[in-house]
């Protein structure tokens, strides 16, 4: 049996006191299957950078389909 990547999608968890509970959490659908840590990791810090805050966690979400034959 094999996984099939069906979709992915990256969380990023951004810190500021301005926040409710000093966190606010954003997801971005659709990233590409190629995409890298490294790449992921520099648009959670341009948007961190434009939010005025601290980029404090990028999760990546993967769907994958488990192929039965």
């Amino acid at each position: 049996m094999n996984f099939e990547l069906l979709e992915q999608s990256v969380q990023y968890t951004f810190s500021s006191e301005s926040y409710t509970n000093g966190k606010l959490t954003r997801s971005l659908k659709n990233v590409t299957k190629d995409a890298t840590a490294s790449a992921l990791a520099q648009v959670g810090q341009a948007l961190s950078s434009l939010q005025g805050d601290t980029l404090s966690d990028a999760i990546l979400i993967q769907k994958q389909n488990i192929k039965l034959v």
